[in-house]
């Protein structure tokens, strides 16, 4: 999500926010409270990853191919880029580090032993890395690696993608949900209610430094927190406290007969807040077109991608049972669940197309005792305007003794990110397994040694990705098309005499990427409107609660 499109998700938080003040206001006529049993929120599933996630991510990415079209690249690349030929590096490279920033080999190859740093490590269809450090002791070499961009490795030349990407496997016309287990957490009664500050079970009030994490399928951080230890064991501790206690209990891409089907299941369960959230849809196939000229300028267009419809279907709840506010905003990004390798027609050039998703979530209960419920579906086509979106809200419910709730929640699913593959192969959950501690220890102390306190501070708070506060949910790719699905709801009380509610759908097309790969100053923003809708409900429609 661009800094541009964040601001406008903060704005519809502000709105909420605003637009719950304002249903207390109005809600000075109230009906006695009554004894309500609350919903029950599934939120004991297990997390799903480790081997299960990898086998899975391998086999869908067999069923999806890349036509070579009129694709190509003429490209010169820049005389710190050292290409090693890939049978040398998988006969030595021993592992990766799990936060991504460390490799390392033993028995190494001349061409990885005279690496210093500042050269990009290039394995030809498979993966370039920047070095930012090194050391070799005996048979042992330790790389410490960060990503790159295009414009890190061509000098000058062309890449031009003109390409079909098609999904295949048995025809598929929904995901099925995951089965739901059975943990009944609030078969509460909704007295006594607590409003506004409240008394009781502490609030999670720790400050996450509102960055992103990647979410890899199976991290579960019920207490956030970084302990000691070296700079990368440090890293994934922060890691886990940015995903601020979220389960991934299923994430998937998966191809079928013309199209992939997109399906995720996250759950939190932390201080007396449940929430579950689920995404569940399909993309057609697509055409990704895309000509990059070097040395760059600010000529340069993107393009993306064409001819992709689509429909996606979200619900979520969340609930409260002990008191005091609870409005923590949680930003979330999922990894590629799709990886189309791009190399083999671009003469060797690692590119990837992925296919991913992201999510910020971020509710306002403002008492214990609070239930809050909402679906909608979203659908757009393969024309790229507004006339031929859809909206459908299929659920929208709301338990609140006292005062008044909202959410804000955005899906950006799904993001297509044309991108430099920074370990390929060798950065599935393999290689970071059983031998994972000892390698995170040895590219550690090594990190220690060769890096710049700033460095290891960079790679402390960011696991194999450039995050910032300012870019949360933005897409770190060198090119990116992105659908973003946005709702905002607000309820008054239960016990109102007249309740109101509104919600608000949004639907936006974006693409974009790097900035210097635009000719344009680091950190720019450079995020475009595809298409974009907005669709508003009040129920029930009066001016009465129009007008609060």
């Amino acid at each position: 999500m661009s800094t541009t499109r964040e601001s406008a998700v903060n704005r519809a938080s502000t709105a909420v926010v605003v637009a719950v003040a304002a249903l207390t206001v109005a809600g000075c006529g109230k009906k006695a409270a009554t004894a309500t049993s609350l919903p029950a929120i599934v939120t004991a599933g297990e997390a799903f990853g480790g081997a299960a996630w990898e086998a899975q991510k391998i086999e869908h990415d067999r069923n999806v191919s890349a036509g070579a079209g009129r694709s190509f690249a003429n490209v010169t690349y820049k005389p710190e880029v050292k290409i090693v030929d890939e049978p040398a590096v998988v006969a030595a490279l021993v592992g990766v580090s799990s936060d991504g920033h460390g490799a390392v080999f033993k028995n190494a190859p001349p061409a990885v032993l005279v690496l210093k740093a500042g050269d990009i490590l290039m394995v030809k269809n498979q993966f370039a890395v920047k070095v930012l450090g090194t050391e070799t002791a005996g048979e042992q070499t330790v790389l410490i690696i960060d990503r790159v961009k295009l414009v890190d490795l061509i000098q000058q030349g062309e890449i031009h993608l003109d390409t079909p990407i098609s999904f295949h496997g048995p025809k598929a016309a929904a995901a099925q949900p995951p089965t739901p287990r059975s943990f009944d957490l609030m078969n509460l009664i909704a007295t006594p209610a607590y409003a506004q500050s409240g008394t009781g079970a502490r609030q999670d009030t720790t400050n996450y430094g509102g960055n992103p994490v990647e979410l890899q399928p199976g991290y579960n951080t019920p207490t956030p927190g970084i302990n000691g230890g070296n700079a990368v064991d440090q890293a994934k501790e922060f890691a886990k406290a940015l995903a601020s206690g979220w389960t991934v209990e299923n994430w998937s891409v998966t191809p079928s007969a013309d199209a992939a089907v997109i399906s995720a299941r996250l759950t939190k369960d932390t201080a007396g807040f449940l929430a579950v959230v689920t995404l569940n849809g399909t993309i057609s196939n697509f055409r990704f077109a895309q000509n990059l000229k070097f040395p760059v300028d600010t000529t340069q267009v993107i393009d993306g991608v064409k001819g992709m419809s689509g429909q996606m279907h979200f619900t979520w709840e969340v609930g409260k049972h002990t008191p005091g506010v609870w409005a923590v905003e949680d930003k979330l990004k999922l990894p590629a669940g799709v990886t189309i390798p791009l190399g083999p027609m671009l003469g060797g050039l690692p590119l990837t197309l992925d296919v991913s998703a992201a999510m910020l979530i971020h509710p306002a209960l403002t008492g214990g005792d609070e239930y809050e419920k909402g679906g909608f579906t979203l659908g757009w086509n393969g024309e790229g305007h507004s006339e031929g979106l859809t909206f459908e809200i299929t659920d929208d419910h709301s338990i609140s003794p006292i005062a008044p709730n909202g959410m804000v929640i955005a899906f950006c699913v799904p993001r297509v990110e044309l991108q430099v593959s920074p370990l390929g192969p060798f950065a599935g959950i393999k290689g970071i397994s059983t031998i994972a501690s000892g390698i995170d220890f040895i590219v550690g102390k090594v990190a220690s040694k060769v890096l710049s306190p700033a460095t290891l501070n960079a790679i402390h708070q960011s696991p194999f990705g450039n995050f910032s506060v300012s870019n949360a949910l933005s897409s770190q790719a060198d090119v990116f098309v992105q659908i973003i699905h946005t709702e905002g709801a607000t309820h008054s009380a239960t016990t109102m005499s007249v309740s109101c509610s509104k919600v608000e759908l949004k639907i936006d097309g974006q693409y974009g990427g790097d900035a210097q790969l635009l000719g344009m100053t680091p950190g720019a923003t450079t995020t475009k409107p595809w298409f974009t809708k907005t669709f508003t409900r009040w129920s029930p429609p009066s001016d009465f609660c129009k007008s609060t």
